[in-house]
């Protein structure tokens, strides 16, 4: 995603401009295929959508009740890391 990074006080550049990063991939890909199965892709987005995300509600709740007691603790090195495994597409 991040073409070039250079030293301090210099912008950043590159930053998702290719096509995939656009959006054009899936633009491409959602025009090929028969109608049958666009309408069936679209209808399954369609479903997911409106479920939303999987939700842990006990992890969100211990997380949650941490905070208010003051006794949640951040780990930076953890959250830059998954950050960056994200970025890179690598599972954690």
């Amino acid at each position: 995603m991040i073409n070039s990074i250079t030293g301090a006080g210099s912008t950043i550049s590159g930053i998702g401009t290719s096509s995939a990063q656009r959006g054009e991939g899936a633009h491409k890909l959602a025009r090929t295929g028969t109608t049958e199965e666009r309408a069936s892709i679209s209808n399954t987005v369609a479903q997911m959508a409106a479920e939303g995300a999987p939700i842990e509600t006990d992890r969100v709740s211990a997380l949650k009740a941490a905070i208010k007691a003051g006794t949640y603790k951040a780990d930076p090195q953890a959250i830059a890391t998954a950050m960056i495994r994200s970025d890179l597409g690598a599972s954690s």
